[in-house]
């Protein structure tokens, strides 16, 4: 029988709504259902595994029945198995068991873990609270020198380790589903299986080229006379920029970024969007307070609106573009077209400016933006993967982690880089932040498959299972192996079924 855990006790006569409802009313978040219904008594472990089993069609692990045998853990850490909630409970010459509360988020340190002792991997389920006591029990006895860990209904004259399996075996439904967990959890073997980073400048910087490069610009007499009356003014402010490095302020330092913006919402919504991408930011509400700060340590980038008071966004960029000091800073012309219309391309090329953006931000658009500004020369992916990997392998996923955000930083619009990091944040169980990535991936290259059916995954595992299945029929018509294309159907159809027993069931 499927269906949830309350409901499977119930029908298998283990349980009443009684004991379901205290379990329910006590569980809080703090526990799954299953644990809950253990630490009060009302089913014992075996018969919680049973349906464990039933529900999820994974054998499971009786830790109350068993007698492990520590060596396994010889070649695992404590801080292993708690990252992962999984535990080694068996090991023979050939193959290694692994019980783990979540086998699907399991399988990828499993795998890694068995083809680091060139052994075979079989996961089981286990119940949630007695996985954590018998992880921290097994660590502490094998440093004491103990041999076993018996549980307390257990055979202890044997290392024998007791397992329930799912009745009648595993349906279309099941393996479908494992299927789709295995698949989301894969290793990508090959480079070349990788997305492909997005090439080019973007459309603008095509456009106009090098932005310090006069001669190719026409303008007409009205427009010539408009830039001889600003042009004693512009020379004024440039000297006055350029006098920071007389000072000896430093012209270098970190990705540093200035927002010169009125309107306080859109300033702090482009400060704390920056911020997010790890930019070093400050804020002007006005051109004397811009020429302030821009007086003191370079910035590498200035985002200058067209309504700022005293020196408008275009004036302000001339002037930086005239200081011999801060004419390498890239600087992004912003605009509210509802207040002030559009810029057009000649006065931007007029200007010197090296981006254009409307408001409301378009955090999409700025990041593509920003990408194709990047100064810094950009690092070979192919040293960084290798890097991200070799930091995860020793066992640093954060430092991994932090690695690929660093590159993503001057680099946002690489898929590559994302899925990398959308992959070490599945491993680390960080399920959002890895939607958040997988997302953006899709989104750079909408038809990559491996990106379209993980984020399809973890649609489904977060229990957001309409998106989940929005994702996976964008993702059949670029799946090439017709064996996982079947499995997505079958269980695509499943899904739908029971949303709409779920919903015909909410409207009665």
């Amino acid at each position: 029988m499927r269906g949830s855990i309350g409901q499977i006790l119930i029908h298998q006569g283990v349980i009443d709504a009684g004991a379901l409802s205290d379990a329910l009313a006590r569980q809080g978040g703090r526990h799954p259902l299953a644990s809950e219904l253990y630490a009060l008594g009302y089913a014992s472990e075996r018969q919680l595994c049973i349906a464990l089993s039933a529900q999820t069609g994974w054998p499971a692990v009786v830790f109350d029945e068993s007698t492990i045998r520590l060596d396994v853990l010889e070649h695992v850490s404590l801080e292993w198995a708690r990252i992962f909630n999984a535990l080694v409970v068996f090991e023979d010459a050939s193959t290694l068991v692994i019980a783990t509360a979540r086998p699907e988020d399991a399988i990828v340190p499993a795998r890694e873990l068995g083809a680091a002792r060139d052994k075979n991997v079989e996961l089981r389920i286990a119940l949630d609270i007695t996985l954590a006591r018998t992880i921290r029990v097994a660590f502490r006895m094998w440093k004491q020198g103990e041999r076993f860990l018996a549980g307390p209904e257990a055979d202890k004259s044997s290392a024998r380790m007791s397992y329930v399996h799912p009745d009648g075996g595993e349906d279309e439904h099941r393996r479908a589903q494992r299927a789709l967990a295995e698949d989301a959890a894969r290793n990508i073997v090959s480079r070349e299986d990788l997305p492909e980073d997005a090439s080019g400048q973007g459309l603008l910087s095509s456009m106009t080229g090098d932005w310090q490069t006069t001669s190719t610009i026409t303008t007409t007499r009205e427009e010539d006379d408009e830039i001889d009356d600003e042009e004693e003014h512009t020379i004024v402010i440039a000297a006055q920029l350029d006098r920071a490095e007389e000072n000896g302020l430093p012209v270098k330092g970190p990705t540093r970024a200035l927002v010169i913006d009125p309107d306080p919402p859109g300033r702090i919504q482009m400060v704390a969007e920056l911020e997010r991408l790890g930019y070093e930011c400050q804020a002007a509400a006005s051109g004397t307070q811009a020429i302030d700060l821009l007086s003191g340590p370079s910035f590498d980038v200035v985002f200058a609106d067209v309504a700022t008071p005293e020196l408008d966004g275009l004036r302000m960029c001339r002037a930086i573009k005239r200081s011999s000091r801060l004419a390498k800073c890239r600087v992004v012309v912003t605009t509210s077209v509802v207040d002030s219309g559009q810029v057009s391309d000649e006065a931007l090329q007029r200007h010197g400016a090296d981006g254009y953006l409307e408001k409301p931000l378009d955090t999409r658009r700025l990041h593509r933006l920003l990408r194709d500004l990047s100064t810094e020369e950009r690092a070979d992916h192919e040293v960084l993967l290798t890097e991200a990997l070799g930091r995860y392998h020793a066992g640093d996923i954060d430092g991994a982690i932090a690695r690929l955000r660093g590159a993503l930083v001057n680099d946002p619009a690489s898929p590559k880089l994302h899925f990398m990091l959308a992959n070490m944040l599945q491993r680390a169980s960080r399920w959002a932040e890895a939607v958040d990535e997988y997302e953006a991936v899709v989104e750079l290259q909408p038809a990559y498959f491996p990106a379209l059916t993980r984020l399809a995954y973890l649609y489904f595992r977060q229990g957001l299972h309409a998106r989940a299945v929005e994702t996976w029929r964008r993702a059949l018509p670029v799946c090439d192996d017709p064996a996982l294309r079947r499995n997505i159907e079958l269980f695509m159809r499943k899904l739908v079924a029971d949303m709409s027993k779920a919903d015909s069931a909410q409207g009665g």
